[in-house]
C-alpha cells in the first residue's frame, strides 16, 4: 500500500506538514520517495523569469531530498514538472510512476480569494481523480 510514494510540494506550510506527514509513512513503511514540484505557469511572463522560477524551484526540491536523504530513506528521487494544471500534471506522473500513494497538502502555497473553500483545488481534484490512495495534510 505504501510502496512508492509520491509528495507534492510548492514551498507552502500545508506542503511543508504534507512532507513531515510523508517521510514518517516512508521510514515506516520503507517506502520509495517521490518528490514532485509543478511549475504552472501564465505565458505572460518573460524567458528570464521562467528560467529564474525553474532555478528557484529545482532548489526546493534539492533541499526536499536532501532532508529526506538524512532521515535514512531508502530512495528518494524528484521531478519537477511543468503543466497548465498541477494536478494534471501530478496525476500524470502517478499513473507513469506507478505510485501507490499521493500526499499532498490541503492548501498551496497561493490561497484563491474565496476563503471559505475548505480544501484547494489541487487537492480537490487529486481526492476525485487519482487512481491510486490520496492522503490531504493538514
Amino acid at each position: 500500500m505504501f510502496s512508492k510514494i509520491l509528495v507534492a510540494v510548492d514551498g507552502s506550510q500545508y506542503a511543508e506538514e504534507a512532507f513531515k506527514y510523508t517521510t514518517s509513512l516512508a521510514q515506516k513503511y520503507e517506502s520509495k520517495l517521490l518528490i514532485v514540484h509543478v511549475l504552472e505557469q501564465p505565458s505572460t511572463i518573460g524567458y528570464s523569469i521562467s528560467k529564474e522560477i525553474e532555478k528557484d524551484s529545482m532548489q526546493m526540491l534539492e533541499k526536499y531530498q536532501s532532508r529526506a536523504k538524512m532521515l535514512s530513506l531508502q530512495s528518494v528521487n524528484i521531478i519537477q514538472a511543468r503543466g497548465n494544471s498541477v494536478a494534471q500534471e501530478i496525476l500524470q506522473i502517478s499513473d507513469n510512476e506507478n505510485i501507490d500513494t499521493i500526499v499532498v497538502g490541503s492548501r498551496g502555497r497561493y490561497l484563491s480569494s474565496n476563503n471559505a473553500i475548505l480544501l484547494g483545488s489541487t487537492s480537490y481534484m487529486l481526492t476525485h481523480y487519482a487512481k491510486c490512495t490520496v492522503i490531504v495534510v493538514k
